[in-house]
Formats: C-alpha cells, sequence, structure tokens
C-alpha cells in the first residue's frame, strides 16, 4: 500500500474484530506481518487461539491479544526506552 493509499487517522476505520481474527487464524511461525502503518515487519513467533507474539527486526518481542470481554485486539510491548524532557519550570 502506497503513502497515497494509506487513511489519514481522522479517515481510517477500526477493522472488524472478526476481520482481524480471521487474518490471524491463517498465520504461523515464520511468517511476517506488519500492522498499524508501521515501516517494521515483524516475524511470527507463535500463535494460539487468542493471541500472536511476534518479533521485530531487533528481537524484541510483541503479543498482539484478544481482549476476551469486548472481542477487541490490542498490541501489548515491553517498555525498554521512554526519552522525557523536563519542563523549564
Amino acid at each position: 500500500m502506497s503513502d497515497d493509499e494509506i487513511p489519514s487517522s481522522t479517515d481510517r476505520e477500526r477493522l472488524l474484530s472478526k476481520t482481524i481474527t480471521d487474518r490471524f487464524d491463517d498465520l504461523s511461525a515464520g511468517d511476517e506481518i506488519t500492522f498499524n502503518n508501521r515501516e517494521t515487519s515483524y516475524e511470527v513467533i507463535e500463535t494460539d487461539r487468542y493471541s500472536i507474539t511476534v518479533s521485530d527486526p531487533d528481537d524484541n518481542h510483541i503479543t498482539i491479544s484478544q481482549n476476551l470481554q469486548t472481542g477487541g485486539w490490542a498490541v501489548h510491548e515491553e517498555i525498554w526506552w521512554i526519552g522525557c524532557e523536563q519542563s523549564a519550570d
């Protein structure tokens, strides 16, 4: 998908949970995915019914899991760096 085809944050719509689930059902270890318009491709490490674990090129693992109450999907990743700026006050 080119930059011209990617909807802006105000124009895009959230994928339906079933659409995400259907796409994840076709994945297996070794496959690559991208999501949320990130430039990075992630390698699928492990899949199960309600989550997949992927690895970025630096071997950081990220879990994408389904909320069993709402059915929605979320990305969970370890915080490995935070940049903070102190105000002048």
